[in-house]
């Protein structure tokens, strides 16, 4: 089988993780207290940029390999990948709602908190349907034949922020993720 679907699988655990994050601090909202607003910032600068350029290229592609294979499973790969942009559109409206924080309003907070809560729980849902519907589906059908040209496709992309090439841009936020300094969700 494919390294690339255990890849795939790891990236949804590691965007779990930060969705864990995130959630964490939202909540921290709800009791009064402010979040790190740029770590949320760094978090979500990361969510609305790297996994359309990593990721989902990625799962597309066997995503297509799999309709070869199963021309019926058509409809629910285009409801997945039209999830990629209508959830894409939630993380920047609360990328933009984070940016607005500053004011620090009751209202800007109500929203913030309304807009994460919406963008987590999709995407938490939409990495769910991959991974018990696709992924699975990708696994029993797709050949050795199919795995080989899906990862020399794939050999030379990197994650910025969880694979050994670190940016610049996530140096902070990969720092925060690894010391356990998030606040517990329990």
């Amino acid at each position: 089988m494919c390294q690339l679907i255990a890849e795939l699988e790891r990236d949804h655990a590691n965007i779990a993780k930060l969705l864990d994050h995130v959630e964490s601090e939202i909540l921290a909202i709800g009791v009064g207290k402010t979040p790190d607003y740029v770590l949320l910032q760094g978090i979500m600068r990361y969510m609305t940029r790297c996994p359309d350029r990593f990721h989902h290229p990625k799962e597309e592609v066997v995503f297509a390999h799999v309709l070869k294979c199963v021309p019926g499973a058509r409809a629910n790969i285009e409801a997945l990948v039209d999830e990629h942009d209508s959830i894409g559109l939630a993380g920047r409206k609360f990328d933009r709602l984070l940016r607005a924080s500053v004011v620090d309003s009751v209202d800007v907070r109500e929203q913030l908190v309304t807009a994460a809560n919406s963008y987590i729980r999709a995407l938490r849902e939409h990495m769910l349907k991959e991974e018990r519907n696709l992924f699975a589906l990708a696994k029993t059908v797709l050949s050795e034949t199919d795995w080989r040209d899906i990862d020399e496709q794939f050999d030379a992309i990197d994650d910025t922020l969880f694979d050994a090439m670190i940016g610049n841009d996530y140096e902070r936020l990969y720092s925060w993720i690894i010391s356990g300094q998030a606040r517990s969700t329990a």
